[in-house]
């Protein structure tokens, strides 16, 4: 499979949309960890039942280790994806930048034709958005992101 169709600026925007939509405000450096989310197929699958609990990133790395074991690699590769759909949300007016977080500007509206995966990522984005309330030292630091 072609990674970079399967994670391109459409969808990296729609995930980013749709996270944004529930916390309103994020971060650069949160929403930069959204695709690396989403980029591994169990992991959204995961995220997305309506019976998974997130209580935090530690028990969620603990519970699915394997899933988290590239998370440093996968988030170097969708960098630039993410860079591109904030510049494009921004452009758009989808979203704003003020000081160095980005604020939700208008209501995201998924639909049925965006397809299965971004229906996955819509659903998973309520855990996502969860995950992102912590501290985002501690996030990049369990993620084990080399900065």
């Amino acid at each position: 499979m072609n990674l970079e169709n399967y994670n391109n600026i459409g969808i990296t925007s729609i995930a980013i949309s749709s996270v944004l939509s529930l916390s309103k405000e994020l971060s650069i450096s949160k929403a930069l960890l959204i695709m690396p989310l989403f980029t591994s197929k169990a992991l959204t699958a995961h995220l997305s039942r309506k019976t998974t609990e997130i209580k935090s990133i530690e028990k969620l790395i603990s519970e699915k280790t394997p899933l988290f074991s590239n998370f440093n690699k996968r988030y170097y590769d969708t960098l630039a994806n993410s860079l591109n759909a904030i510049q494009l949300l921004i452009e758009t007016n989808s979203i704003l930048i003020k000081d160095g977080n980005l604020i939700n500007n208008q209501q995201f509206n998924f639909e049925k034709t965006m397809g299965k995966r971004a229906d996955k990522i819509n659903l998973a984005s309520k855990n996502v958005s969860k995950l992102l309330n912590e501290n985002t030292e501690k996030l990049y630091l369990n993620l084990r992101i080399e900065l």
